[in-house]
């Protein structure tokens, strides 16, 4: 049973670090996403977990090749989260998590659209889908917590034409799609003789 109320067999505390564990998880999926990362996104889902995605419904690696093929000709994608909500089985083993989400992203071509299909035009594109992402969690010995079964709720969907949005300066910090995206570059310390690493996968924990 899921609990609304504090009266599980959990602390305060322990609820505090569930959450904060849930919802690392949340960001590290649309960070993956918005980067390519397709291995963190895979780290987010239990081994057997269930994807409800629009107009697709399966396992977590059929849904990674059906998301291979959605984002090949998109040329920016962010996930924007907010309300996230986390209900607690009263075990304390297992929750539930509603994340309302923006998924703003820009195709070269209409037509290569999933959700606009080929007979829309061959022009680039933004489209912008509202949704909520409704996730089971389970914590299991390991593995920590991470997404058994996820379905995603569409609220709406907004197509517009690349007309609409001013030109990038050339001069500015760009997003990429991949390792040579920003959030990658070394981090340098306050401290003149010491230096962080790159991030790599194995830097974000899920537990």
């Amino acid at each position: 049973m899921i609990s609304s109320s504090s009266q599980t067999s959990v602390s305060d505390i322990e609820r505090l670090l569930i959450e904060n564990q849930i919802r690392t998880v949340l960001t590290a999926y649309c960070h993956g996403l918005d980067r390519k990362d397709w291995d963190l996104v895979r780290r987010c889902y239990h081994e057997n977990a269930h994807d409800s995605h629009g107009t697709f419904s399966g396992s977590v690696d059929e849904m990674l090749t059906w998301m291979h093929g959605n984002h090949e000709h998109v040329t920016s994608s962010l996930h924007v989260l907010t309300n996230v909500s986390v209900w607690l089985a009263d075990d304390g083993k297992s929750a539930r998590s509603e994340s309302y989400c923006l998924s703003m992203k820009r195709v070269e071509s209409a037509k290569r659209d999933a959700f606009m299909g080929s007979a829309a035009s061959d022009e680039p594109v933004h489209r912008t889908v509202a949704c909520r992402y409704i996730d089971d969690f389970d914590n299991l010995d390991g593995n920590g917590w991470r997404i058994r079964n996820r379905v995603v709720a569409i609220e709406w969907t907004r197509r517009d034409d690349s007309q609409s949005f001013l030109p990038l300066d050339e001069s500015w910090v760009v997003s990429r799609r991949d390792r040579k995206d920003v959030v990658y570059a070394t981090l340098a310390s306050s401290a003149a003789d010491s230096a962080l690493s790159p991030i790599g996968e194995s830097d974000i924990q899920f537990s």
